[in-house]
């Protein structure tokens, strides 16, 4: 995604109103982006390497949020 990080995304599609459960994965971790985007309501964010486990985590909380 030239000149737009994953996080930079989310926040444009959280301003534009869509309630998209999202999990961010990347291969370049910025402690102070991933706790602002958490608290923003990204669902979870995940540093390459990450386990099949950490994962499928990440997906149930996505769907499970999908419920509330």
């Amino acid at each position: 995604m030239p000149g737009m990080t994953g996080f930079d995304l989310y926040a444009r599609i959280a301003a534009s109103g869509q309630a998209i459960p999202t999990i961010l994965i990347t291969a370049y971790p910025d402690r102070g982006a991933q706790t602002r985007a958490l608290r923003d309501g990204v669902k979870a964010c995940l540093t390459k390497p990450f386990t099949e486990d950490e994962l499928l985590r990440s997906i149930r909380l996505a769907l499970e949020s999908r419920s509330e």
